[in-house]
């Protein structure tokens, strides 16, 4: 079954069940998430609110797609490529191009084509043809290619990818640009962690990717390009009070409906990741996720604001000021379950080495305004993609001078 057949069925599928809009609503029940593997994070900060299965590594089809780009947006950043570079296509390129088995926009043989249009391409039709026509140019193959996605692969985080080509398709798909050595039957797998992880690095890094796959239709020379994302707004499958604005779908038999989402609940930003939905919607089991989330969990800001004293008030035993008022600084979200507050949470110092002693206190002087370290937020049941905790830096409210040595002197024998 080719990814043209697999779309009508699912487009069928939300048609035939009245699926309509769908409304966000607060549910505190465990989710039935019928897929293979399915994992919600927080964009920002990787607070995992949901996984099933997430270090399962399966086939992920056309979500390759970002990690490609995303080696192609480093190219562009480093200067040796632009969003204005002409790529030619070639003949091999061309005949992938003109496959209508496969997601596609035609491209001409021995036309140009920028940049732009091709990283476009990829991203809103999910075009086989110009996805291998950036992986190709330059003197590439696609087994350079792939080497630069595993190599940018591991620099994320990833270890366990398997990665064949950038567009995800089966070798035997390929043709004449297989890579040589391997099964015509291998295709890209990666786990609903490895695909947050990468999604988590190209929002970060490169923001306006949003742009692209947040528009819904785009010409191509004289060609249309209609978003395949249906969640987008004003699409079937959109959420009243969730804003989808991203990210990339992925359809083969292995690895059935797939789709990483990305989109903001009352300004807080969350990825989630459905891998091989089971016979249902990747969208529908894409708002099932959501709305477990949005019913179990108050997104809730952490910055200068907040009131916690006990994360607050460092010690300083070799300071006039014993106990120093502190403060956070920047801003991120915890998202707390309900009737948990920030003040629940526990906390420990991570002071700067500069500032600690041979025993690991925090040592004056310390200028007001001055960053003495962070603290690390943790609760039941939180934990973060990449194995560490909520971490915000602190600074000194107040200067604090180092106590004359009588003091210090006391307090050595009798405390502080």
């Amino acid at each position: 079954m080719k990814k043209w057949l697999i779309s009508i069925l699912s487009a069928l599928l939300i048609f035939s069940s009245g699926f309509g809009t769908i409304i966000a609503q607060a549910d505190d029940t465990q989710p039935e998430i019928n897929a293979s593997a399915a994992l919600a994070i927080d964009a920002t900060t990787g607070q995992i609110l949901y996984e099933k299965n997430a270090k399962q590594v399966l086939p992920i089809a056309s979500i390759s797609k970002i990690l490609a780009v995303s080696v192609i947006l480093d190219e562009i950043q480093a200067g040796k490529i632009s969003w204005d570079t002409k790529v030619t296509i070639s003949p091999e390129i061309a005949a992938v191009s003109a496959d209508t088995a496969l997601s596609n926009i035609v491209l001409n043989q021995g036309q140009q084509y920028t940049v732009k249009q091709l990283v476009h391409a990829a991203l809103i039709k999910s075009a086989d043809g110009a996805t291998l026509a950036l992986s190709t140019m330059n003197g590439d193959t696609v087994t350079s290619f792939n080497k630069k996605m595993q190599a940018k692969a591991k620099a994320i985080g990833v270890d366990d990818a398997k990665i064949y080509n950038a567009v995800g398709l089966q070798n035997s798909d390929l043709d004449t640009l297989k890579v040589p050595g391997m099964a015509d039957s291998v295709e890209n797998e990666m786990s609903a962690t490895d695909v947050a992880k990468i999604s988590q690095y190209v929002i970060k890094h490169y923001p306006a990717v949003l742009k692209i796959t947040a528009t819904k239709s785009e010409m191509f020379d004289t060609t249309t390009m209609d978003n395949l994302n249906e969640m987008l707004p004003g699409n079937a499958s959109a959420m009243t009070n969730y804003t989808t604005d991203g990210l990339k779908t992925g359809t083969s038999d292995a690895a059935g409906q797939s789709f990483v989402g990305t989109g903001t609940y009352k300004g807080h930003r969350i990825i989630t990741v459905i891998l091989h939905a089971n016979d249902t919607s990747r969208y529908t089991q894409t708002a099932n996720l959501v709305n477990y989330v949005i019913g179990k969990y108050i997104p809730t800001t952490v910055d200068s604001s907040t009131s916690f004293a006990k994360a607050t008030t460092v010690t300083v035993p070799n300071g006039k000021t014993v106990k120093l008022k502190t403060q956070f600084t920047g801003k991120m979200t915890l998202w707390l379950s309900t009737g948990t507050s920030v003040q629940n949470l526990s906390h420990k110092f991570l002071y700067k080495s500069a500032l600690k002693d041979k025993n690991g206190k925090l040592t004056a002087p310390i200028k007001k305004n001055q960053t003495v370290g962070q603290v690390s937020l943790s609760g039941d049941n939180m934990t973060f993609i990449d194995g560490t905790g909520a971490k915000i830096s602190l600074k000194a409210k107040a200067a604090d001078a180092q106590a004359n040595i009588f003091v210090r002197g006391w307090r050595a024998v009798f405390g502080y």
